[in-house]
């Protein structure tokens, strides 16, 4: 689990680095434009959102194969710069993986001073390309497909005998290009809100449902509620404020509205720019994300259910603000479960709940996940692929539980596991039936997030976030802060086509 309950935004430094990225990034195409993935027979990928609950025995480990290796042959991974994950990474999986391949040797390696993409993008033009390697920082998927970075994995499975299935339905499509898989993900994070449930109990407030299917928990209904629960004195060390939420990834939240920025039709379904093909034209002033833009700020500056900006940096003394026992309701990523609630160790009880129904009659949630990538300029393919298998099920699966802290996006007993661990930390008070409703809810019902999708996400997301925060200081109506973006986002469209 990340630390970050929104694991994929940039930090300040990031964004400073992001235009050298960029340029890097397009030197790339020159350097990689030769490099086309082999002809392959098709992997087929079911397309229905099955649910993630599972049952029975975790798979059993594959025998894994180094094809006619002979010698030595160094491996590779740029792991993100998480502690926990570089743990398991450097401590757990690269000496069981060396022990059984003595001739595999597994150098593992984090960015450092490096935001992720800086350091990928580095090796890759330095001639030293990692074996392995993921979506992190605003490396998004399509920025490693279109510079051609991704290895095609369907002769590697192939090659084993192995089925991809393994892999969720909904998450193996998420990878697939052409009926070939790019990536088996090892982190799946929808968001979803999480409640004080002792404050609810408290004042008499009905507890949200926890079926993603229940209709009558809508937006108005969410604010009904925070608005029952908000005591605002003007102390932030007094007031209680009923919900916060996030405007997401270039304004995601519009997709309650059945609105997306990136095109002018509907949802993110219809924004082909998430299935990779070139974004040629923007709509973040389209009425509909005109509208959930407003609402969001509303919850500010017209509902005060909400707190400011001012407010809510008062209370990030806490770490995640609802842990300081003044917010009610809270969207989040599920990054923050496991991790942050076992340091605080909360002393009231709190809960997960859906996301709510938007205007469009549908629940979206921005879901942030990751993948392990094969380098398609890797020096040792085979033996990185073996590598991402391990790391991915059986006994690999079972150290990303219980050191990296998170859940395998696999099929098996793993989130059985893993949501055992959750629910043992002081303070969640659901039972598994309940837990499993609402996470793998939000696996289902949720899409990717733009800032883990697009080619250049940050360049977007970045500006969204700085063009965006006046209005949610009450500085700047919503329409003005998106004509701001659109203005904005022309530009880097300009840019990228010069």
């Amino acid at each position: 689990m990340r630390t970050d309950p929104s694991p994929q935004r940039l930090t300040r430094r990031s964004f400073l680095l992001t235009e050298a990225r960029i340029a890097l990034a397009s030197s790339l195409v020159v350097l990689l434009s030769g490099c086309t993935p082999p002809a392959t027979a098709p992997i087929k990928t079911a397309s229905a959102r099955s649910s993630a609950t599972t049952t029975g025995p975790s798979p059993i480990p594959v025998a894994l194969s180094v094809g006619n290796q002979s010698s030595t042959q160094q491996v590779t991974w740029l792991v993100p710069s998480d502690p926990l994950i570089d743990k398991y990474a450097k401590d757990a999986i690269a000496p069981a993986f060396q022990k059984r391949y003595p001739d595999t040797p597994v150098q593992v390696i984090t960015p450092g001073s490096n935001a992720y993409p800086e350091k990928l993008l580095t090796m890759v033009a330095g001639g030293k390309a990692p074996e392995v390697f993921t979506t992190w920082g605003g490396a998004s998927f399509f920025l490693l497909f279109n510079q051609k970075l991704l290895a095609d994995l369907t002769p590697h499975f192939q090659r084993m005998k192995l089925d991809p299935a393994f892999i969720l339905d909904v998450l193996r499509d998420e990878y697939t290009v052409d009926g070939q898989l790019y990536g088996v993900p090892w982190n799946s994070n929808p968001n979803f809100l999480v409640y004080n449930k002792t404050l609810l109990e408290k004042s008499g407030v009905p507890l949200p449902p926890t079926d993603w299917n229940d209709k009558s928990w809508t937006i108005d209904k969410l604010l009904e509620t925070a608005t029952s629960l908000t005591h605002n004195t003007g102390n932030p060390s007094t007031a209680v404020w009923g919900l916060t939420m996030n405007a997401g990834a270039c304004g995601s939240l519009a997709w309650l509205w059945g609105a997306d920025p990136f095109n002018d039709q509907g949802g993110p379904n219809d924004s082909p720019v998430y299935q990779g093909k070139p974004l040629t034209v923007v709509y973040p002033t389209r009425p509909e994300v005109v509208t959930a833009m407003t609402w969001l700020a509303d919850l500010t500056t017209k509902h005060h259910v909400s707190p400011t900006p001012t407010d809510a940096q008062a209370l990030s003394s806490y770490g995640n603000p609802i842990f300081s026992g003044h917010i009610a309701i809270a969207q989040e990523a599920a990054g923050w479960l496991e991790r942050q609630a076992a340091v605080v160790q909360p002393n009231f009880e709190l809960a997960i709940a859906p996301f709510p129904y938007g205007p469009a009659g549908v629940n979206t949630d921005q879901r942030q996940d990751a993948a392990w990538y094969l380098g398609q300029k890797s020096k040792h393919p085979e033996a990185g692929f073996n590598l991402i298998v391990y790391a991915s099920q059986g006994e690999g699966a079972d150290k990303l539980i219980d050191i990296a802290k998170d859940d395998p996006p696999i099929k098996g007993d793993y989130f059985s596991r893993w949501a055992a661990n959750v629910l043992k930390i002081k303070g969640f008070a659901m039972t598994t039936e309940q837990f499993t409703a609402v996470f793998n809810g939000g696996i289902n019902a949720g899409f990717p997030s733009p800032a883990g999708r697009i080619d250049n996400a940050p360049q977007y997301s970045d500006a969204f976030d700085q063009l965006m925060a006046p209005v949610w200081q009450g500085k700047s109506t919503a329409r003005e802060g998106l004509e701001q973006v659109k203005a904005k986002w022309e530009a880097i469209l300009k840019g990228v086509r010069q």
